[in-house]
């Protein structure tokens, strides 16, 4: 039996009517025809009940008509696994269809290499120039007000050290020093009991009505005292497990296949638990809220890594797909893999170019 899929939405493209499927990312020509159609199979129905309402195709015709609806989803076959996705969906998401177009349009999308990028800004400042990444006092009133420099307060000194570095020196990391990075993040302190009575756990990072909607995955590579493989991290516990799966995909392929990725040696992933703020939340903006909270969360774990003399080179260029599957996530809806910060040791050179900036604008700011 047959339907048409709960997941269309219709839109012009240079002019041209299309239908996307928001669920499988698939795209196909259409017509007010085939929306009128497509309207008659809102319920269940066999391929001789649509033959019956369509008297005028021919069978054979109609038949491969209803393959090639199938095959790009703009169909779903019954007890099928997007049938299946479907119901999920319409029976547990609250956050609206602008959310979840959102949500499945941005999963697993190819990613610029560092060149392309460069060569597309190239094009754009022939074309106009860019943006200036920083206001001026001044600019709105002449009423400025000059502040003091910044204190040599230690926390301020070691958040002035954060850097990406993308060039590692080769050297495993310790354990003591990944496990520092996920305390930092997601780390549990306390816990307090709301006028529902639901315990609601506390962190170092601000979570949207403490739903906590984030779970992190170790994928390492070369962490000294643990094996290779993946591990979920346990904020509740404080411990790690270890996931017993099949995949053993490299760094930069859970990145976006992003190169640098494979020389690092480990990548922490943040996976968004969405029913959990959902179940509380039927506004749409608690996904806004939700992403915000990745970057509380990601702020610590560069911090901590800092703190050891590590970097942490965040990044949300993800291969969502492949992600969930080493991971075993239940389901790509509601479980999604979020951000990643790949954790290293930076080469010597780079460290060294980093901290130059760094007392360069201390220097400077302080001046």
């Amino acid at each position: 039996m047959f339907r048409a899929a709960r997941t269309l939405v219709f839109l012009r493209e240079s002019r041209e009517l299309v239908g996307f499927n928001y669920f499988t990312r698939q795209t196909f020509a259409c017509s007010a025809d085939l929306i009128a159609f497509l309207d008659q199979l809102q319920d269940w129905a066999t391929f001789d009940e649509i033959c019956a309402s369509n008297p005028l195709f021919d069978p054979d015709e109609l038949q491969q008509q209803v393959q090639a609806l199938l095959d790009v989803s703009a169909l779903v076959a019954r007890d099928s696994r997007p049938h299946r996705e479907e119901a999920l969906y319409e029976e547990n998401w609250t956050w609206g269809v602008p959310t979840i177009l959102f949500h499945q349009t941005v999963q697993d999308r190819p990613y610029l290499s560092l060149a392309e990028a460069t060569d597309i800004q190239k094009a754009r400042l022939e074309e106009r120039p860019a943006p200036s990444l920083s206001m001026s006092a001044g600019i709105q009133s002449d009423d400025v007000i000059d502040l003091e420099h910044a204190s040599d307060d230690a926390l301020l000194s070691l958040m002035a050290k954060r850097r990406t570095v993308r060039e590692s020196d080769g050297a495993a990391i310790s354990l003591e020093q990944i496990t520092d990075c996920l305390y930092a993040g997601l780390g549990i302190t306390g816990s307090v009991t709301n006028d529902a009575g639901i315990t609601l756990p506390l962190g170092m990072t601000p979570s949207g009505g403490a739903r906590n909607p984030f779970e992190a995955y170790v994928c390492a590579r070369e962490i000294d005292g643990l094996a290779s493989g993946f591990f979920h991290y346990s904020a509740k516990d404080h411990a790690l497990t270890r996931i017993r799966t099949n995949q053993a995909p490299s760094l930069a392929s859970l990145a976006g296949d992003q190169e640098w990725a494979d020389d690092l040696p480990c990548m922490i992933i943040l996976v968004g638990f969405l029913d959990r703020p959902m179940w509380k939340y039927h506004d749409a903006n608690a996904y806004r809220v939700t992403l915000i909270e990745a970057g509380h969360i990601g702020q610590n774990i560069m911090l901590a890594a800092t703190q050891h003399g590590l970097s942490a080179c965040p990044t949300a260029a993800l291969n969502h797909s492949l992600i969930s599957e080493c991971l075993e996530l239940e389901s790509g809806l509601f479980q999604t893999p979020i951000y990643g910060l790949a954790l290293s040791r930076p080469a010597p050179e780079s460290a060294v170019m980093a901290t130059s900036f760094y007392q360069a604008g201390v220097a400077e700011f302080a001046n």
